[in-house]
């Protein structure tokens, strides 16, 4: 073993007796970096940001292939079929990623209340900030009166501007909460709808294929059965993808009681 000790130092009971000036400036980069590492919270939702792209990736890609398959139904129907599963199972594995990463399928009425929390959110936090106080500071108290009663009464002041600009600060969090919700539903909501989009394409592109019933390279029944079971699976999928809003739960009664 290579030892790290000179062989000059000095007994044990000495060294302990030395300060160690530098010893908190050694510190001092390690405490920087420990400050800017990210939050547990705020890695986990890094990640599913990500995974949230990746599965839009994934929709996108199957509807840059739908000129492909619009092409094929005619040249070959029995290949543009089995495309169409492959689609349908692409667009399925993207809706379940998007899921497991916390993304929703909001409906409408709950886009609304949304957006009408968060919008009453706002208009709270705006009143709450226009009612707060100018800060007071010493050169205001003036110089004639008594020294207790202008103490006294600065203290009041501030007292009273701190009360005022909490509030203003808590009301400004919740509408910075609920506007993040409403933002984060809105991105869920387009991942939807782009899945619809390329579910209409498919199913369009199905019902050409079905004219297409004396074309040499007609489907079989089991080529029709195979795409049908992964277009159900599909549907399935979307139908069974929770409805809501991101977010915490709490956030819009804590707004509207505000």
């Amino acid at each position: 073993m290579i030892s790290l000790t000179p062989s000059t130092a000095v007994p044990f009971a000495s060294q302990a007796r030395r300060p160690v000036p530098a010893a908190d400036k050694l510190l001092q980069p390690l405490k920087a970096q420990s400050v800017a590492l990210p939050s547990l919270t705020d890695m986990r939702d890094q990640q599913k940001s990500r995974m949230k792209e990746f599965a839009a990736r994934k929709v996108q890609a199957v509807r840059e292939r739908m000129d492909a398959l619009k092409l094929m139904v005619k040249l070959d129907p029995k290949a543009a079929l089995k495309m169409t599963a492959e689609l349908a199972k692409e667009l399925r594995s993207a809706v379940k990623a998007y899921v497991e990463a916390g993304g929703k399928n909001p409906t409408s009425g709950e886009m609304k209340m949304a957006i009408l929390a968060a919008t009453e959110a706002r208009d709270a936090a705006d009143t709450a900030a226009g009612q707060t106080p100018p800060e007071p500071k010493a050169e205001d108290a003036g110089s004639p009166a008594p020294a207790a009663p202008v103490d006294a009464e600065m203290k009041r002041a501030q007292a009273a501007y701190a009360t005022a600009f909490g509030v203003a600060e808590d009301k400004d969090r919740i509408a910075d909460r609920l506007e993040a919700v409403v933002e984060e539903a809105f991105g869920d909501m387009g991942f939807f709808d782009q899945v619809r989009l390329a579910l209409a394409e498919i199913k369009e592109a199905r019902e050409k294929i079905r004219a297409e019933w004396a074309h040499p390279r007609k489907p079989s029944e089991d080529d029709w059965k195979t795409a049908d079971k992964e277009l159900a699976a599909l549907e399935r999928e979307i139908d069974l993808a929770p409805t809501g809003v991101p977010g915490p739960s709490a956030a819009a009664p804590a707004a509207m009681t505000a």
